[in-house]
């Protein structure tokens, strides 16, 4: 329920990582009525293609694999909140792409220009979720082209635009705050 969670999810793993995990999850915190679990499961289903949230996606292993429909409901929570999510990223590479202009103090080239530009444009081509791992999973496009003045504002950049949509992100998906959501977990386990 905290981005510091999500950037650490991988680590605090206690099942190895299997296709289609977020939409049996979502399944499950529907069941059990888990509502505070949905932003962030619902973020990973955003970085699935679109046709498993439209069709159907399998869990398991072949041939035995169980298909996962989702009700009309969810499916236009999923596009709606899909929808937003690639508006936020969209503004935010239009605000990379007129950021790349601007002189970053302490830089001292102008490939780190070009790489802010390329950057802005990999993330506006997204048609999917990836804003929250942006930094991360693409590290091997900026990383080696950004002096290490670029490189840390972009980093800064890349970590305020990520505070920013998780901020946003419950809200993206017409689900309450992550305060009330935080408040409807203590209830359940009290």
């Amino acid at each position: 329920m905290t981005l510091h969670d999500w950037k650490n999810r991988e680590m605090a793993r206690t099942i190895p990582p299997v296709d289609n995990t977020p939409f049996a999850a979502f399944r499950l915190a529907r069941q059990f009525d888990l509502v505070w679990l949905l932003p962030s499961i619902l973020y990973c289903i955003s970085s699935h293609p679109f046709e498993k949230t439209l069709d159907s996606s399998t869990w398991g292993n072949e041939p035995d694999a169980e298909r996962i429909t989702l009700s009309w409901p969810d499916k236009r929570m999923c596009i709606v909140g899909r929808q937003r999510i690639i508006m936020f990223q969209s503004r935010n590479s239009v605000s990379m792409m007129k950021a790349s202009t601007a002189p970053v103090e302490g830089c001292n080239g102008e490939t780190c220009v070009n790489t802010r530009q390329r950057c802005a444009d990999i993330l506006g081509q997204w048609d999917m979720a990836g804003m929250l791992d942006y930094f991360e999973d693409n590290h091997d496009v900026y990383f080696s082209q950004f002096c290490s003045a670029c490189r840390t504002a972009f980093k800064e950049l890349c970590a305020s635009e990520c505070e920013s949509m998780w901020a946003e992100l419950p809200g993206m998906f017409g689900l309450p705050s992550w305060e009330v959501l935080e408040d409807l977990k203590k209830a359940a386990f009290d």
